[in-house]
């Protein structure tokens, strides 16, 4: 029976090599990041800039005084998917009222992928959140506590007037439509948080024990009803809630 043979060794040559790329590829993560929170700390959370595209009915891309580019996502809505139904009305909804305009994004917070997710005042003063939610063009996205009481009538309002997608009994909510099979792990900080998919982590908490879980916890609540919704442990932590004892690592 022969020996099997063992995994030749890296060279020192290679071995420095090897080094040199992760090493080069730590640096431009740290300057990406860095980058980033300069911009958030230079806008002071609030931006102007030209619209130069849109793709979905809460997406877009604006360019601001020194060309440079950021894409926006919209605070508290969310729009069909383009593949969903009434996807290609919200789009060229948005992108009637927003193309070449500039507009003010007034943004809580900066996703993974670089996106300012925020508020966006359009040049005579409507705000875009709201005017999709009137519109029937998009869902009251509640994951921001305490729960924003206007949209949630604007939502209902445009459900009792069967506006937009509302004409369906049935219409699927994009954050199902886009969830996949298993659970997601919340991630640590807003920075590595995909807003889209912040229901898909279910990280909840509640309010009067200030205690957090996830699905991944032992004895995780079937009803969350009443449970304020997090999109990333850091949040949680910031809110003055602490991990549940049923849940390990966190």
């Amino acid at each position: 029976m022969k020996t099997p043979l063992a995994p030749p060794l890296l060279s020192a040559r290679e071995s420095v090599k090897g080094k040199i790329v992760w090493i080069r590829i730590l640096i431009k993560t740290i300057v990406g990041l860095g980058a980033l929170l300069f911009a958030m700390e230079s806008f002071a959370n609030n931006v102007n800039g030209k619209v130069v595209d849109v793709s979905s009915g809460d997406t877009f891309t604006i360019q601001i005084g020194d060309g440079k580019t950021f894409k926006v996502r919209l605070m508290e809505v969310d729009a069909p998917e383009p593949s969903q139904a009434f996807g290609r009305q919200a789009r060229l909804f948005s992108e009637s009222l927003l193309m070449e305009n500039l507009v003010n994004v007034e943004f809580d917070t900066v996703d993974k992928y670089g996106r300012l997710i925020g508020q966006v005042t359009l040049p005579d003063g409507r705000v875009l959140n709201q005017e999709l939610l009137r519109q029937g063009l998009a869902w009251h996205y509640r994951v921001h506590a305490p729960v924003n009481e206007f949209l949630s009538e604007l939502e209902y309002r445009a459900w009792k007037s069967k506006a937009g997608l509302w004409i369906d009994p049935s219409a699927s909510p994009p954050w199902k439509y886009r969830r996949e099979p298993g659970s997601i792990e919340p991630p640590g900080n807003g920075l590595r948080m995909d807003y889209d998919l912040i229901l898909s982590y279910g990280l909840i908490g509640d309010p009067k024990t200030k205690l957090y879980q996830w699905p991944a916890c032992q004895n995780y609540p079937r009803d969350s009803k009443e449970f304020t919704v997090f999109g990333n442990f850091m949040e949680a932590l910031k809110s003055g809630f602490r991990a549940s004892p049923d849940c390990k690592g966190k």
